[in-house]
């Protein structure tokens, strides 16, 4: 049996990794028969064949997570080839778990042909690519009630309008919001409170600095965000963010759109258009830099660099 999710939506396409093992583990408590491999690793697929032969502890179905599967194309195949050789798709007492943060395009130029397999499976399939509108709308919504909170429409909108569809950021300050009110609704008094833009401001502050070639404000901007307790794939995702909006927007200013149009058309707020086309840093420079973050961000998920050392190997040029 397999279980496949695959999506931009990283921090949604963890929450539903996490809870496939969550469920598993509380059903077999053991943890005997549950298997975790990175894939993008040189021997991860042979591990894979030797947790498939394995003997199951009391008899329990096995549970296989595998991670980076598309990572390399030589270690795809090699799992293509596991999965065929141990009909592992049909399988009944082994559960393979993949989840990949990548959109169909980035998947099909990977390998073409695991792709299609998993989605011609009758098993579980889901593709979670960023939110937008009424179903980003509910998400925020449904995390609320699982704190045994709520918040009311006009909150909800401008918290929305704060942290966009990053859900990594939106999951910190509906943490921080939960906490805060314990089993209440939230208000938007409340997000005026607790949920400020210093955090876009630190990332902005910190690209201008990259582009005035500033080496001691960059670590120190860097270290205050690294210091702040957020996850170092949440800030390299919010750089990558406002990059891709300068770019954006840089764009769309040149060809005579107004800042107001510029936001109903890009889906941004306000606040974030005036920053981004406002920027120092020049179009052609944001490009490369825009460059080198995908290959940061590629290179962590392959598990060949250090993310907290290539952020800062970034910023200091």
């Amino acid at each position: 049996m397999l279980i496949f999710f695959y999506g931009s939506d990283s921090y949604r396409l963890k929450q539903a990794r996490d809870e496939v093992v969550r469920r598993y583990k509380s059903k077999y408590p053991s943890g005997f028969n549950f298997f975790s491999f990175d894939i993008s690793n040189v021997d991860s697929p042979d591990a894979l064949e030797d947790a498939v032969k394995s003997l199951s502890f009391f008899g329990e179905h096995k549970l296989i997570l595998l991670r980076n599967v598309f990572a390399k194309k030589s270690q795809a195949d090699a799992i293509l080839k596991y999965i065929n050789k141990y009909k592992l798709m049909s399988a009944t007492d082994i559960t393979l778990l993949i989840a990949e943060d990548y959109s169909d395009k980035e998947i099909t130029t990977r390998h073409q042909e695991l792709f299609k397999l998993f989605l011609g499976n009758s098993s579980p399939v889901k593709n979670l690519e960023l939110l937008r509108g009424i179903k980003l709308e509910e998400w925020v919504r449904q995390e609320f009630n699982l704190r045994n909170c709520s918040i009311d429409s006009t909150a909800l909108g401008k918290l929305i309008s704060i942290a966009g569809n990053d859900t990594w950021k939106l999951s910190n300050e509906i943490e921080k919001l939960a906490n805060y009110k314990n089993y209440e609704t939230i208000t938007s008094a409340d997000v005026d409170s607790l949920v400020s833009r210093s955090i876009d401001m630190n990332i902005f502050n910190l690209i201008d600095a990259i582009a005035q070639k500033n080496r001691s404000n960059t670590i120190k901007l860097l270290y205050q965000e690294m210091t702040t307790g957020q996850d170092p794939y949440y800030i390299l995702t919010m750089i990558v963010n406002q990059f891709r909006n300068i770019l954006m927007t840089k764009d769309l200013h040149q060809q005579g759109y107004s800042e107001s149009e510029i936001s109903r058309s890009a889906q941004l707020h306000p606040f974030v258009v005036k920053k981004s086309i406002s920027s120092p840093i020049n179009y052609e420079e944001a490009v490369k830099i825009y460059g080198r973050l995908l290959v940061i961000d590629t290179g962590f998920k392959m598990g060949q660099l250090d993310l907290e050392d290539s952020l800062y190997r970034l910023v200091v040029g």
